[in-house]
């Protein structure tokens, strides 16, 4: 699969998506930004992610199942880069761009590789998206910071525990 570039402009007969399914278009899209198809790994992140954004706090596994079902039928439909344009232009509001946007670092990110191509494309859909330099900082350091500050305290609680078992030793 080749690499994956946002189309530019505006499309004329761009078909409105529910933003639901133009989020989860956005995200299978990333997925596959680095050409080389979604792994299993991007495939359980994803559906994680999509099951962790407030949009789809109410969906049952059901609606999991339909959405999958009409995204896969958008793109036989579709070529992905007509579809990902559609997708983008369909979100109603900044939080449905943010929660995209969200969708796409999580899923380029679960390998904890994010070679250029990906962090072009990134760049890309954050300009797409209308989300500027600084909030786009932001919502990667609230996804990824959490986890860097749960290893340092691991890490802090570790050493405390080294420390304590030291002082017990010494005093024997």
């Amino acid at each position: 699969m080749s690499k994956r570039k946002l189309p530019k402009g505006r499309s004329a007969n761009s078909v409105a998506l529910e933003p639901e399914v133009a989020i989860a278009v956005i995200g299978i899209f990333s997925a596959a930004a680095d050409g080389e198809g979604i792994t299993i790994e991007e495939q359980y992140g994803l559906s994680e992610m999509l099951g962790a954004v407030s949009q789809f706090e109410d969906f049952s596994d059901e609606d999991y199942e339909e959405l999958t079902e009409k995204v896969l039928s958008l793109l036989e439909e579709e070529e992905a880069e007509v579809l990902i344009k559609q997708a983008i232009e369909s979100l109603p509001n900044k939080d449905y761009r943010e929660a995209a946007y969200i969708t796409a670092i999580l899923v380029v990110g679960i390998d904890e590789e994010v070679p250029e191509a990906e962090q072009d494309y990134i760049s890309e859909l954050q300009e797409a998206l209308k989300i500027s330099d600084k909030r786009a900082q932001e919502l990667i350091d609230e996804v990824f910071g959490a986890d860097e500050e749960d290893d340092e305290e691991e890490e802090e609680e570790e050493e405390e525990e080294e420390e304590e078992k030291g002082k017990g030793k010494a005093k024997r």
